[in-house]
């Protein structure tokens, strides 16, 4: 399952055509803490009214990533760039508040964070943010990612944090991440001998 979550979205309009966008491409939608009622945003939810009615709401954004297997996070100039990243199929988006985006804790919260390439000026409106980085995850996800069991494992057997980070954020498939973890068994049972 993959979901595109807002985090705290101040303008309405912005929410609707993110609905829209969910609906086209396929993803659950998530809303913390919306600044306005969802009603205001049906204008442009068009036809997506659906994925406007069943949103989920929270009241962090810790709440709205906590099942979701692997978390990409926005920020402009921050992380690898979005033509770098390998979406998965069950790569979920987190977007931030139309006038600040995500705060350095909410980045916390995702396995990779990623920019996407402008000019100088590197501020893109929400909504159409939302549509280049959902496209790219539809179109690129040829595969399943990291699951959370398999995050787990490497939470009890990779003791340095980031070299676990540098994993997450590559986005390794499956058979990546099975092969890599079999060489840390591997590894692991050596050491014991």
């Amino acid at each position: 399952m993959r979901a595109v979550v807002i985090v705290e979205p101040e303008i309405p309009e912005n929410t609707g055509f993110i609905a829209r966008l969910a609906e086209n491409f396929e993803f659950e939608l998530r809303i913390v803490n919306p600044e306005f009622n969802l009603e205001e945003a049906k204008r442009t939810a068009s036809r997506a009214q659906g994925k406007l009615r069943e949103a989920k709401i929270y009241e962090s954004a810790e709440e709205a990533v906590e099942n979701l297997e692997y978390v990409l996070g926005t920020k402009p100039g921050r992380g690898i760039s979005l033509g770098e990243f390998e979406p998965r199929e069950n790569t979920s988006v987190m977007i931030g508040r139309e006038s600040s985006g995500l705060e350095n804790s909410e980045l916390e919260l995702c396995d990779a964070v990623t920019h996407i390439e402008t000019g100088e000026y590197e501020s893109i409106n929400q909504s159409h943010a939302v549509s280049i980085i959902m496209h790219n995850v539809f179109i690129g996800a040829k595969d399943e990612g990291v699951k959370s069991n398999q995050k787990d494992f490497l939470d009890r057997f990779i003791q340095t944090p980031i070299l676990k980070d540098i994993i997450l954020r590559s986005n390794p498939s499956q058979d990546e991440l099975n092969r890599l973890i079999g060489q840390i068994k591997e590894n692991n049972d050596l050491e014991q001998l």
